[in-house]
């Protein structure tokens, strides 16, 4: 059972339309009225992998959640609806399905300077 798990993920990564971007992100997670905090380890602009940290409850799949978090270097807090894809073992991957434009705005931004952040630079050995 747990093979076809991996199988079935394995697949959603490939099918996955954004590039995600590593990241240590603190984040709220409300969920039937109840707030847990959890860590993120890696965003794209369509959904977030996450780490559930003593939470007393297991989402399940197909479930909506609201999510609340910063951006590393930002000051305004980013809200976004989405729903459970998986959740093995503590590990959550969410899809978004609402964030405001503003918000989407601001992830697009932060996303695209840490991709230019981790461009390797070339040095040219016949000028040096």
């Amino acid at each position: 059972m747990e093979s076809k798990k991996r199988t079935w993920r394995s697949s959603m990564e490939e099918a996955r339309n954004q590039q995600r971007v590593d990241c240590d992100i603190i984040l709220n997670k409300i969920e039937g009225g109840h707030t847990n905090i959890c860590r993120a380890t890696n965003i794209s602009l369509d959904g977030m992998q996450f780490l559930r940290l003593l939470e007393p409850h297991e989402s399940g799949e197909g479930r909506r959640v609201r999510l609340q978090f910063e951006l590393p270097g930002q000051d305004e807090p980013i809200w976004v609806g989405a729903e459970t894809i998986y959740d093995e073992n503590g590990c959550v991957g969410v899809r978004f399905v609402n964030i405001s434009h503003g918000h989407f705005q601001l992830l697009r931004e932060w996303m695209r300077a840490q991709q230019i952040a981790d461009v390797p630079i070339f040095h040219d050995e016949a000028a040096a």
